[in-house]
């Protein structure tokens, strides 16, 4: 197995995580992130070389930390809240319980994406300095580390997500990590739930054939060709997908409103719109050792085009 091929792997277990935490969270059902803690100590311990121990198994209820290696300094906490009051609030206890004294590094551990903080920095030198960037890890920061893993740490890493997280697989291709982060990073946009003047009802036969009938051969033609490329590659990850009802929400205003913005941006001509959401999005995603491919980003679009989530059409107006 090539090693693009064990990122992708991984990617698409530890996305699955996130997925999953974040729907049990939606029905108020948090003991996957009890469960986590060991998963975390585990994985990272194999990954990146720690000896971490479950400071909540040697102490219950531990104030501040769930894990920590001391032979390295590090401690770190697992959760699934990305807010900065719950950092702020465990560098907090850290600071009170004294753990300063056995650790040189907190990091927070977040089962999710972490968000862009004002605040650069926590505590002081006298104290313990904790990086909002450096410190703070999502499962977009712990995939950068483990894409910068030399490639035989890659493959124990990978059979380990696979033996803990027991989920069916999508077949192995690109077109299937791409479209994997492509959901991942769109459901995360903040955009708020409301979609504004935008029609929530689908009327495809009206957009492309009366909206945008300049372009309709070419946009029909288009999804028809993509569709036989990637139309198997996207049922297998909407298949597999825990996507929760509020963050599918999020997605679909996240598209809407943005979409809207760029269309008006290029005058209201679809293909240059299209061409530039699809660029945009690519740079969203990242990067990554195995190339996102562009064409699936473009199906996944013209099919949420087809959707009425991009470029919706507008509510009428009644006098």
């Amino acid at each position: 197995m090539k090693r693009s091929d064990h990122i992708k792997g991984i990617t698409y277990y530890l996305t699955h995580l996130r997925m999953q935490v974040e729907a049990l969270n939606s029905l108020n059902l948090q003991d996957d992130n009890v469960h986590a803690e060991n998963f975390f100590r585990d994985f990272l311990n194999l990954a990146l070389g720690y000896n971490l121990v479950n400071i909540n198994i040697i102490s219950p209820n531990a104030t501040a930390i769930d894990l920590g290696d001391e032979d390295e300094r590090i401690a770190l906490q697992v959760t699934s809240t990305s807010d900065i009051e719950k950092i702020k609030h465990t560098h907090s206890r850290f600071l009170k319980a004294g753990l300063e004294s056995k650790y040189d590094r907190l990091v927070v551990i977040i089962i999710g994406e972490k968000k862009d903080y004002r605040v650069a920095t926590l505590g002081t030198e006298e104290t313990l300095v904790m990086s909002t960037s450096d410190d703070v890890w999502g499962i977009t920061e712990l995939l950068k580390k483990i894409g910068d893993l030399p490639t035989p740490k890659l493959e124990p890493c990978l059979d380990f997500l696979r033996k803990e997280l027991r989920v069916s697989e999508p077949r192995g291709s690109n077109e299937v990590g791409t479209l994997i982060r492509l959901i991942e990073v769109l459901s995360a946009a903040e955009e708020g739930l409301s979609v504004g003047d935008n029609r929530e009802d689908p009327d495809p036969e009206r957009k492309i054939h009366d909206r945008f009938s300049n372009h309709a051969e070419f946009l029909e033609r288009q999804y028809v060709e993509l569709h036989e490329i990637y139309g198997q590659a996207l049922a297998e990850v909407n298949k597999y997908s825990d996507l929760s009802h509020v963050r599918l929400r999020k997605l679909q205003v996240y598209l809407m409103r943005w979409s809207d913005r760029v269309l008006n941006d290029c005058r209201g001509d679809p293909v240059l719109a299209l061409d530039t959401l699809t660029e945009k999005v690519l740079h969203m995603m990242g990067h990554s050792d195995a190339e996102y491919d562009d064409g699936a980003v473009r199906y996944y679009l013209i099919g949420q085009l087809i959707a009425c989530n991009v470029f919706p059409n507008k509510r009428v107006a009644h006098a």
